[in-house]
């Protein structure tokens, strides 16, 4: 009867021990799924403000910047970034525009 004992504790055992390999491995594939999600995003934000940059007419060959002009370029690469980029994420820039409105 012991015998049985120990068969039946093994056997929940390397049951208990499959249900922590799965979820490990759910938990890992959630991970992996989350930050390819992030690294996406971030490279569609790169591609967009590569984007904005260029049509800011501030891409390519383009001369150096002056000291003083440097502040206006970057708010005009801005104020194109935000534009792109609430016509991408719309829900995000209503948001980003409350935000605002309480500063």
């Amino acid at each position: 009867m012991a015998e049985q004992e120990k068969e039946h504790e093994h056997e929940h055992d390397h049951d208990h021990k499959h249900e922590d390999g799965e979820e490990g491995l759910e938990q890992a594939l959630e991970l992996d799924t989350q930050s390819q999600i992030f690294l996406e995003m971030r490279r569609q934000n790169l591609d967009l403000l590569k984007l904005s940059i260029e049509v800011a007419g501030h891409g390519g060959s383009h001369p150096p910047l002056k000291s003083g002009d440097l502040k206006s370029a970057v708010k005009n690469i801005w104020d194109l970034y935000s534009e792109f980029y609430s016509w991408i994420d719309p829900e995000e820039s209503e948001g980003d525009e409350d935000e605002e409105f309480e500063e």
